[in-house]
């Protein structure tokens, strides 16, 4: 037992009220542990459907390489603003540009790291619908492989069948060519 429970004695064996609640206190634990379980189990439900209602993963990769061009463009942007800063900080400094340049800098910078973290995630999600993808389609070989088995046994069968049914009707041609058609006159 989890605690040390104390029955008082009573003349032939415990006490039955401290069973009585011993036992009232058991099942109430037993009913609260099942209805966390259930509700635990009701939100893992919940996420799993959430999951499964997500885009198919043809959806991802087509997004995940429009990210991918998005971010080669970002960076091509970026290149740019450096050259263009590059030459800028030789040439005297213009305040009121710099500081435009600057932010389009950290625009572009902030762009590409949402970008990239887009992508991350897509990724995820594609390689996590592809797995759920390979889980199914091993189930679905291994129906098909119990199916095709269980059909070649009925085949066998059949093939049994006709050759004992094959066999019956030569025995009975058989039989019936050795009756001679003069005994059956008489008859």
């Amino acid at each position: 037992m989890a605690n040390a429970q104390n029955f008082r004695s009573a003349l032939h064996g415990f006490n039955r009220e401290d069973v009585v609640h011993y036992l009232e206190y058991l099942n109430s634990k037993h009913t609260g542990i099942v209805n966390q379980l259930k509700t635990e189990n009701q939100i893992l439900a919940d996420e799993l459907a959430a999951l499964q209602s997500q885009p198919a993963s043809a959806d991802f990769e087509a997004e995940c390489a429009q990210l991918r061009e998005e971010n080669q463009q970002l960076q091509q942007q970026i290149d740019a603003l450096t050259a263009q800063l590059a030459q800028q900080s030789e040439q005297p400094a213009v305040p009121a540009n710099a500081e435009d340049e600057l932010e389009a800098y950290r625009r572009a910078e902030q762009a590409e790291r949402t970008a990239r973290e887009r992508a991350r995630q897509l990724y995820y999600q594609a390689t996590g619908a592809l797995a759920d993808a390979t889980a199914q389609v091993d189930e679905a070989a291994e129906h098909f492989k119990t199916l095709s088995l269980h059909i070649n046994g009925q085949l066998l069968e059949m093939q049994t069948t006709v050759e004992r049914s094959k066999n019956a009707l030569l025995g009975a041609a058989a039989t019936m060519y050795t009756i001679s058609p003069a005994e059956t006159d008489s008859l």
